[in-house]
């Protein structure tokens, strides 16, 4: 879940998202029981775990119900709490958000979202059924990486603005198309934050999901051609998601992150705002319990104050069927010298 450095005071935090949960979706009022980190707490509560090291070290971990907000309120709440404990009140507490009735236009959607899938009533347990295990491993892109990845999808001529994140999206959702021999992912899935939406530090769903269809070969096409689709052609699907649970009165299940290939850009987020003693995270990682089989990316910023060569990567967190990762590895690796 993390990385742990053996430099003296360093502070490393991570944060592990619930993914699943009755009546409900992911990305969008999801409550999940966690598995891997059990602090022997309420599942529905935010849950900390702290880990001393003799190097002078700590770990900090924070195990988050979706149902409470999606990754950007964790990291919003995770920096509140530090500000608190240091006896110093945030601008903005975090609040609850009231959840308003469907828009007209809502009303108008007939077609089913694409970007989440129906599962089996999981009851309790609060976990859907999987039929692969799988597999989580991070990688850095440096800034130079990036700059040299960019410099190949990035063409000129191109009118349209294709950002880092769309760089490294394209990339990897064609390498595992290719690793996915006849059964490439033509659906793709983007989570990204509603800035607009995300006010007065509450507590809310407020990221925007959204899918992008590729009527072509993923496998043939050439990467800048699949950073543009996603660019021009995404289509938001957070009113169907809202409409669609709402129909089955919170007794039907779903799940978003995994029933596509799943993209999640956390490079807005405020991941290195938390400070305890003076200390701020060297590096900070988050996880999604619960996925399903298609996998999820998540794209976080690279610590910033650690050199200015640095200021510009990223960090690529990848959870995928156990078969797929090291040949998903090998083939960034052989294509783009990365991972």
């Amino acid at each position: 879940m993390m990385k742990v450095s053996s430099d003296v005071e360093n502070l490393i935090c991570g944060l592990k998202l619930s993914s699943v949960g009755p009546g409900a979706v992911t990305g969008a009022d999801v409550v999940h029981e966690p598995t891997n980190m059990d602090f022997g707490h309420e599942a529905s509560l935010p849950q900390r775990s702290f880990t001393w090291f003799k190097c002078g070290g700590m770990s900090v971990g924070l195990n988050w119900a979706h149902v409470l907000g999606d990754a950007f309120s964790a990291s919003n709440f995770i920096n509140m709490w530090g500000q608190i404990m240091a006896d110093n009140e945030p601008l903005n507490l975090p609040k609850s958000q009231i959840k308003t009735g469907n828009s007209k236009n809502q009303s108008l959607l007939t077609e089913d979202p694409l970007s989440m899938k129906r599962v089996d009533h999981v009851g309790d347990y609060w976990i859907a059924a999987n039929n692969s295990k799988t597999e989580t491993f991070s990688f850095k892109i440096t800034a130079t990486q990036l700059e040299e990845l960019q410099s190949k999808i990035l063409d000129q001529s191109q009118t349209i603005q294709i950002s880092s994140f769309e760089s490294i999206l394209a990339v990897i959702w064609q390498c595992l198309a290719k690793i996915r021999h006849g059964s490439e992912p033509r659906i793709r899935t983007v989570c990204r934050n509603d800035s607009h939406s995300r006010r007065n530090g509450k507590l809310s769903n407020n990221q925007i999901i959204s899918v992008v269809k590729a009527d072509f070969s993923v496998v043939e096409s050439d990467p800048k051609e699949l950073a543009a689709l996603v660019v021009e052609q995404t289509m938001n699907e957070k009113s169907q998601i809202e409409e669609e649970v709402e129909k089955g009165q919170g007794l039907s299940d779903f799940i978003m992150y995994g029933s596509n290939l799943t993209f999640v850009n956390l490079q807005e987020a405020d991941l290195y705002g938390l400070e305890l003693k003076g200390q701020k995270p060297v590096f900070v990682n988050y996880m999604i319990d619960g996925v399903g089989n298609e996998g999820v990316i998540l794209v976080l910023p690279w610590p910033k104050d650690v050199g200015e060569a640095c200021c510009q990567g990223r960090t690529v967190t990848v959870i995928l069927p156990k078969n797929e990762v090291l040949v998903l590895r090998a083939e960034l690796k052989r294509e783009w010298s990365i991972a």
